[in-house]
């Protein structure tokens, strides 16, 4: 099995694998709310959900994991959760902000809870620089946020996503079973939702095929990148929670990159060079977070 021999290589080896699946995924499975603007962000959570919970059923059919286990479901419920207040965030808040103010609070939930609660060991004369340099080039990313009581959504989102794994780092779960039921617990609290939102609306939301099919191989992807976040945060590995999952965080660069590449967004030179300097604060504190691990 690809994971058995996966394990056998080096804890820092593999941590870092994870990060960079985790990266370049999250970073990407976003897509096609930039691809097709109008295709709704509900159908878009609808469509993503079906498909990680296929990717991950295949996977637990293959590997015999498939179960359903409390602590899965709940963590799938608390990501809906906190997906849907950030979709919420954005339409109240603004589009570039909410994004960067989650992303913010998630890497600060992640790495306090990660040091306070689960004690993990970290040198904390790299660690807190780096987590600083990460936030300050996130806010350099981010328009003037007025009153900060008004972007309650999206700091909301930010910290649950930045704790709804913490139920399972409670327990000694293999990392197969609690994916089968964490995804499953993903897709059944997301069409809950979609599915209230259209008695809500009283009108069911479009699905046109290609953002669709192309979403839910996003959901594929997606897979992917949750697999590599576990590997970065195990506790067998080098990372560990506090600086594995705001390593994962990254995946910011590549969606920028996405944005910049493909989607000519920041076409002004002096967007890109707020960009360009944001991007390489926001590095050079990824560096020194890594080197609070060695």
């Amino acid at each position: 099995m690809f994971y058995k021999r996966f394990l056998r290589g080096s804890a820092l080896g593999n941590s870092y694998i994870g990060v960079i699946l985790a990266v370049f995924a999250f970073g990407t499975y976003m897509v096609p709310l930039k691809a097709w603007p109008k295709f709704s962000s509900w159908a878009y959570l609808s469509c993503v959900g079906l498909g990680l919970a296929v990717g991950e059923l295949i996977i637990s059919l293959v590997t015999g994991t498939l179960c359903v286990l409390p602590v899965g479901l709940l963590c799938g419920f608390l990501w809906v959760i906190a997906g849907a207040f950030c979709f919420w965030a954005v339409k109240v808040e603004d589009l570039a902000g909410a994004g960067v103010r989650a992303m913010g609070m998630s890497i600060l939930a992640s790495f306090l809870s990660g040091v306070l609660v689960f004690s993990e060991s970290t040198l904390l004369y790299f660690s807190i620089p780096a987590i600083v340099l990460l936030l300050f080039g996130l806010k350099m990313l981010a328009p003037p946020q007025g009153n900060v009581f008004k972007n309650w959504r999206s700091l909301l989102a930010g910290a649950i996503f930045g704790l709804f794994l913490i139920p399972y780092k409670f327990t000694d779960i293999p990392l197969l079973e609690f994916m089968s039921s964490f995804t499953l617990g993903i897709f059944i609290a997301a069409q809950l939702l979609v599915g209230i939102l259209c008695i809500k609306r009283r009108a069911v939301f479009e699905f046109p095929l290609a953002p669709s099919v192309v979403s839910i191989l996003m959901g594929f992807l997606w897979v992917i990148g949750q697999h590599g976040c576990f590997w970065a945060i195990d506790t067998k590995g080098a990372l560990g929670y506090a600086v594995g999952y705001p390593l994962t965080q990254l995946n910011l660069l590549v969606n920028l990159l996405w944005g910049v590449v493909v989607f000519h967004e920041y076409p002004t030179k002096p967007e890109r060079i707020r960009l360009a300097i944001a991007t390489m604060v926001i590095l050079g504190g990824a560096v020194l977070l890594a080197m609070s691990k060695m």
